[in-house]
């Protein structure tokens, strides 16, 4: 077999890159999905790379960022000779010699998700295969989540209970952190309990927020809930990833959970991106959390992917 080398891309094979291993019927949305992250800096060419055997390209992968973190966070655009016994040889060989780059850039720790059905943007197929590698690399499923959007005026929103609400520059940072900290207690979230478990509640919820604040959001769109008496009972974190409108993070204090304060606090964030132009809006919760589920289907959104979660540490 001939030698497979890895190699960058060049300013000129950018749109050669982004057809590599994509079905031809949907060329253009991956076309123009390297174009948007690019420009908006959560793509650089010098991230992306193909595996060359002889002339021909046998494989692709790209690292993906959230523009505001300047490092590496997770693999995209992976696509290989899916039905080929050597797509686990050349997909080893493609990861093996370009994670050691990223972490010279900066990664401490590289995610990778892996969504059934395939769906836009990326389209990616063959998600057997791909988890069959990631467990040869030797990554591991942090979370399998349910996936949720909601579509505009095409969706309702429940009847809600009142709170009042306080945006974050009103009850400052260690304000919301300690918010975070107190609904993050007796989680339903596979991901979460491990962090808290292996940082610490307060260290979790502080990295929680850094690493929200990486997203595109007003201050003024994060809010704490408080009840009549003034006190807390949950958070919503509504921001903007560089593909869609989110629900970033929301829950409620234990002692308050039950009450229906959960329909209040996803009414406000979904109402709070609506009106800042969101027409869609997507929110993803753990398999596990069937009250976080549910409440999402009160509020309209729809089901409509399932996804695995993945990580591997690098240092």
């Amino acid at each position: 077999m001939t030698k497979i080398s890895v190699r960058p891309i060049r300013r000129d094979e950018i749109g050669e890159f982004a057809a590599t291993g994509t079905d031809p019927k949907r060329i253009d949305d991956v076309t123009q999905y390297v174009e948007q992250m690019m420009k908006q800096g959560s793509i650089h060419r010098e991230w992306c790379f193909v595996a060359v055997q002889g002339n021909r390209w046998v494989g692709r992968i790209a690292y993906w960022t959230l523009p505001k973190s300047g490092k590496p966070h997770a693999p995209v655009l992976l696509d290989l000779p899916w039905e080929q016994e050597q797509y686990l040889s050349i997909g080893a060989q493609l990861l093996q010699e370009t994670l050691p780059l990223m972490r010279e850039l900066g990664a401490d720790q590289i995610g990778y998700v892996v969504d059934t059905p395939p769906m836009s943007p990326q389209w990616q197929r063959f998600p057997q295969e791909r988890m069959k590698l990631l467990d040869h690399i030797g990554f591991r499923v942090e979370r399998v989540t349910d996936r949720f959007e909601w579509q505009g005026e095409k969706s309702g929103l429940p009847g809600t209970v009142k709170l009042h609400f306080r945006p974050l520059p009103e009850v400052g940072e260690a304000a919301f952190i300690e918010a975070i900290m107190r609904v993050s207690e007796q989680t339903l979230d596979r991901r979460i309990r491990d962090e808290r478990q292996q940082e610490g509640a307060w260290t979790q919820a502080r990295l929680m927020y850094t690493d929200m604040q990486h997203m595109t959001y007003d201050p003024s769109w994060w809010q704490l809930a408080y009840g009549k008496d003034g006190e807390l009972i949950g958070l919503v974190m509504p921001a903007q990833n560089p593909t869609y409108p989110v629900i970033g993070y929301i829950g409620v204090v234990p002692e308050q959970r039950g009450r229906g304060y959960i329909d209040t606090l996803l009414n406000q964030g979904t109402v709070i991106l609506h009106r800042g132009g969101a027409d869609a809006i997507r929110a993803d919760t753990d398999v596990e959390n069937s009250p976080m589920a549910r409440a999402f289907r009160r509020a309209g959104y729809i089901r409509f992917a399932k996804r695995y979660e993945y990580s591997l540490v690098l240092r």
